[in-house]
């Protein structure tokens, strides 16, 4: 049985993108959690819980919009609410075992909305620009011959790096301006409920300190994956149509 003070110094993390767990030292983990939380253009230090006003915000926000419409109902915020928590995952498929940031939302108030939004939102990503799996992407190599040479491209800590504002600016766009029937929500109660979603959410670090992401979207939260969707899938409509 290893000594006291050797288990204290050791963390066990899960490995990012596998069901395999890592042993690292203690000290290593919270010093490469403490470089993510220390970027200010993207994470900010909560000094005074806003965990109250955070509740009675999104509870304005779902009253209002349940009242105009009754297509999309909104649950109602009650209970106890609490800061989302963030942890590492460690990314051994890269060098020197970098961390991804996962931020948990499920006990916050935006939580329940978070979910709804996404799942209303993701009918609103253009087709034609993305492909469902890595299976039909193999499937249309074995079915077609092309002409031109086949490129994989990767973009780096993706969730992160992507402009929240402008990424807001173009899910309104699919959604308003797009030939397609927009949903029964007022534009602008949209726009507010994607902003306190994506940078007004709290969150506790594993030192128990308050912080809030202002910039891209962790791993974790509902709107995760159709944030950067949106984005890339902009970038690739641009892309085309200027070449």
């Amino acid at each position: 049985m290893p000594p006291r003070d050797y288990v204290r110094d050791i963390t066990v993390r899960k490995c990012d993108k596998s069901a395999v767990f890592v042993t690292m030292k203690k000290d290593e983990y919270m010093e490469k959690m403490d470089n993510i939380l220390s970027d200010p253009t993207k994470i900010n230090k909560t000094i005074k819980d806003p965990m109250k006003s955070l509740k009675k915000r999104v509870s304005s926000m779902v009253t209002r919009t349940n009242k105009l419409q009754q297509e999309i109902k909104f649950p109602k915020v009650i209970g106890d609410y609490k800061p989302g928590y963030c942890y590492g995952t460690v990314k051994t498929h890269k060098s020197d075992n970098l961390m991804r940031l996962i931020i948990s939302q499920m006990t916050s108030p935006t939580y329940k909305m978070d979910k709804i939004l996404n799942d209303t939102l993701t009918l609103f990503i253009p087709t034609g620009y993305s492909l469902k799996s890595a299976v039909e992407f193999i499937d249309i190599l074995r079915t077609t011959e092309p002409d031109k040479d086949i490129a994989s491209l990767d973009a780096e800590s993706l969730f992160t790096q992507f402009p929240v504002r402008e990424t807001i600016g173009i899910i309104l766009n699919n959604v308003y301006r797009s030939g397609r029937v927009p949903i029964p929500i007022l534009e602008q109660s949209l726009k507010d409920m994607l902003a306190t979603c994506t940078m007004e959410a709290p969150f506790l670090s594993y030192r128990w300190e308050l912080f809030h992401q202002t910039d891209g979207v962790a791993m974790g939260s509902p709107l995760g994956v159709l944030f950067p969707n949106m984005h890339i899938v902009a970038v690739e409509i641009r892309t085309f149509i200027d070449h």
